[in-house]
Formats: structure tokens, C-alpha cells, sequence
């Protein structure tokens, strides 16, 4: 049977960087992840615990795999599941993707090494060639939480997330507002491209049309939202209210804002999607369509625990959860 010792030397680093992968004990390089797991792989390396869950037929651990664990609002996820977890005998282990489709390929090999009993996916597209690589890397009881992939038979729990992208924009339209940018996510992305569709259905059913000039692309990331935003308002027809479709997002808004001195909501209305831990301690506190995770991860862990624990087959059906608009300080009628 192969060693660390093996996966050290066919991966060319030291048996330490091995051990710091396997048990994530000390913070280590992407590239050498890639390393070990390819090393693993190729020598067939089975790690001591997944050895006995091989030897006993059962394993207590299931993997989580987020779009990034440094978000609040995926790391209130991971606690939610890893506290469930625990009171029903199982351990939890986080990974974050990054958004990146090859290093989520990467995390489910380094989780079917470690021989997780099941897998909660966020997954990084929605696509049909995406979930067509996905069915033959997942291979155990899995649940996709917050969005769905073409093709893979899996259950869904997620948001209704046309219908938050729509209590948005309607909120903005409903106080007068009609010049309304959207800082959006990944184009192609279902969760974005729903909440993205949320804000055009708003305008449609005020009887007028956006603008497609306002609607830009943040990539859920705060740097970039903080660019669009930016660039959005340094426009001389800027915008008079902004929707954000993440909270990371509405985070870079708040910055640009700042940045340039504006006042909200005199001078801007702000909605994000997606609340924020901290919101009690922002100067206006924002207004934000709440998605329901945490009653999400609770359904999604359950129904897994369920399905491992009775050898269930998966269903493929949906459990749609819908958002609600949260009214604070940053948005007001215009005058």
C-alpha cells in the first residue's frame, strides 16, 4: 500500500507539505494541492482515515464545497452544516473553489480520497457540459445548494432568485427611481443570470425598459463591483440608485461610494442582495433582499443526512425558498 512517503516523492515536495495538504494543519500553495492531489492519484495513496471508512463500509465525513469560505455568507453556510453535522455523529470539511471550474475538479478528487459519505455542492457553473464533467467526479449522495447544474440528477435547494433580483429593482422603481444600474455576477452563472432577469422583469411590469448601458459585471467579486461602481457613477448620466446581486459586492458599491464622497441615499439609492453581518454597524445600514441560507443549508444537510443514512437515490427535484426585502437607510424616494 502506498505512503505519504510515496506522494511526497512522486509529487516532488516534502512529506510535511503533504501532511498540511491532507489535514489542512498550515496554509499551503494552490500549486502544491495540485501537486499531492495528482500524486495521490497516481499511487494510489489512501489516507488513514479513509483507509478505515474502505475497511468499515461506513465514512462520517462530508465535504462542503463553497464559492469562497472568506464571505460571511458562505461561512455562516459552512457553520450551519458543520454544527448539524456534529450532533448527528458526522465531521464537516470546508473547501472554497474560488469560482474556478478546474480547482472545484480538484477539490471533489482530494474529497473522493478522503472518502466523504456525501458532498453539499455550490457549484461554480450551471452549465450542461459543466455538469456532464461533474457526474463522473461526484460518485456519493450529494445535494446542490444555491444553484442547479444542467443534467446532473442530483436535489436542488436554492433561492428564488428571479424573484430577488425582481423585489430589488421594483422597491427603486416603486420610490421613482427609473435610471437604475445593476452590478451583476458571472455572465452565464444561473444565480446570476436569474437575478439579472429579476431586474429586467421589475422594469417590464413598471411598463418601461432598462437601460443596458447600467448593467455591468462584478464577478461576485468586491474588487471588481468596486470598479463598475466607479465607473457607473463618474457617468454624467450616472445613475440614481444601484442594485447589487451579492454582498461582497454591495461591499465594493459602498466603498466606490465612499470613495467619492457621495451621500447615501441623497445622493444614491443602494439595494444588495444578500445581507450583511455587519450591516448594523454601516452608516446608512443597507437596504438588501434576504436570502434564506441558513434555513437552506439546514434543508440541504438534513435531506443529505437522510439520503446517506437510508441509501436514498437521488431525486433531481427542487425546493425553491423565497427572499424577502429588508427596508433600511440607503434607499429613499427620488425628488
Amino acid at each position: 500500500m502506498a505512503t505519504i512517503k510515496d506522494v511526497a516523492r512522486h509529487a516532488g515536495v516534502a512529506i510535511s507539505t503533504v501532511s498540511a495538504v491532507l489535514n489542512r494543519s498550515a496554509p499551503v500553495s494552490e500549486q502544491a494541492v495540485e501537486k499531492v492531489a495528482k500524486a495521490i492519484a497516481a499511487v494510489g495513496y489512501v489516507p488513514h482515515g479513509a483507509a478505515r471508512s474502505l475497511r468499515s463500509g461506513n465514512s462520517q465525513l462530508i465535504g462542503l464545497v463553497v464559492p469562497n469560505i472568506a464571505n460571511p455568507h458562505f461561512a455562516a453556510v459552512a457553520r450551519e452544516i458543520e454544527n448539524i453535522c456534529l450532533a448527528a455523529g458526522y465531521m464537516s470539511v470546508v473547501y472554497s473553489t474560488g469560482q474556478d471550474p478546474e480547482r472545484e475538479s480538484q477539490v471533489l478528487k482530494m474529497l473522493r480520497v478522503q472518502r466523504v459519505a456525501g458532498l453539499i455542492i455550490i457549484p461554480t457553473r450551471s452549465d450542461a457540459e459543466h455538469g456532464g464533467r461533474l457526474v463522473d467526479q461526484i460518485g456519493v449522495p450529494t445535494v446542490l445548494l444555491d444553484m442547479f447544474v444542467e443534467g446532473l440528477p442530483y436535489h436542488v435547494i436554492k433561492t428564488d432568485n428571479i424573484e430577488a433580483g425582481r423585489l430589488a429593482t421594483d422597491h427603486l422603481l416603486e420610490l421613482g427611481h427609473r435610471r437604475i444600474g445593476i452590478i451583476a455576477g458571472i455572465p452565464g452563472l444561473a444565480t446570476s443570470d436569474d437575478r439579472l432577469a429579476g431586474y429586467r422583469k421589475a422594469y417590464a411590469e413598471h411598463g418601461i425598459s432598462p437601460e443596458p448601458s447600467l448593467e455591468v459585471a462584478g464577478n461576485f467579486d468586491q474588487a471588481e463591483a468596486h470598479d463598475r461602481a466607479i465607473e457607473l457613477l463618474q457617468r454624467p448620466d450616472r445613475p440614481t440608485a444601484i442594485v447589487t446581486i451579492s454582498n461582497m459586492m454591495t461591499l465594493g458599491l459602498l466603498f466606490a461610494v465612499r470613495e467619492l464622497r457621495m451621500k447615501v441615499p441623497e445622493e444614491l439609492s443602494i439595494v444588495g442582495i444578500d445581507d450583511l453581518e455587519i450591516a448594523g454597524v454601516l452608516d446608512p445600514a443597507p437596504t438588501v433582499v434576504v436570502t434564506p441560507i441558513l434555513a437552506m443549508s439546514r434543508r440541504a444537510i438534513e435531506m443529505l443526512l437522510k439520503q446517506i443514512a437510508h441509501k436514498q437515490a437521488a431525486t433531481g427535484g427542487w425546493e425553491i425558498h423565497q427572499p424577502y426585502l429588508l427596508v433600511r437607510d440607503s434607499t429613499r424616494a427620488l425628488d
